[in-house]
């Protein structure tokens, strides 16, 4: 159990809890937290065994909510960028639609999914143009319907994006 904590390993998560009683809080062995002395440390081997301890969930690991350890912002930011593809995003909108500090989405994103929020939605948005240009309406409604102000850098974000301009989908 000190191995898997110290490894941050999270194939054992859910099968063990860690309790740090210095600050009445308990963990996942995966949780990035630093890693508390070991006198502190008290295993668990399920969550209500250390509730029952008096202890309460990471912020950092979300273990009150394990499997689902999403932080809340999650779900309905990713549900709100899947389903306006037809708008072009901000950072401050970002913000507005989760409540939650730029630098957090920016963190979660790039360890969840490689890539910042932005270019997410960017990408959904390419994708969403593409399934138009293959259903035979032109780039520029494409681009337009995306929410590209500009043809040349619809053009430029969709080569890059496929590696190919969407005026040659036409000629194939």
């Amino acid at each position: 159990m000190i191995q898997a904590m110290t490894d941050c390993d999270s194939n054992y998560n859910g099968k063990f809890y860690v309790g740090v009683t210095s600050t009445k809080i308990y963990c996942l062995p995966s949780c990035r937290a630093k890693l508390p002395l070991l006198k502190n440390v008290t295993f668990f081997n399920t969550r209500e065994e250390a509730i029952a301890f008096g202890l309460r969930g990471c912020k950092r690991c979300h273990s009150e909510n394990f499997p689902d350890v999403l932080p809340k912002w999650v779900k309905p930011l990713l549900k709100y960028l899947k389903e306006n593809y037809k708008e072009k995003l901000s950072e401050e909108s970002l913000m507005e639609i989760t409540g939650v500090e730029i630098s957090t989405i920016r963190r979660y994103f790039k360890e969840h999914h490689k890539t910042t929020a932005l270019a997410f939605h960017r990408r959904l948005r390419l994708n969403y143009a593409l399934s138009l240009i293959r259903s035979n309406s032109s780039y520029l409604d494409a681009a337009f319907e995306t929410g590209w102000e500009s043809s040349s850098g619809f053009r430029e974000a969709f080569k890059k994006q496929f590696g190919q301009t969407p005026g040659s989908l036409y000629e194939s």
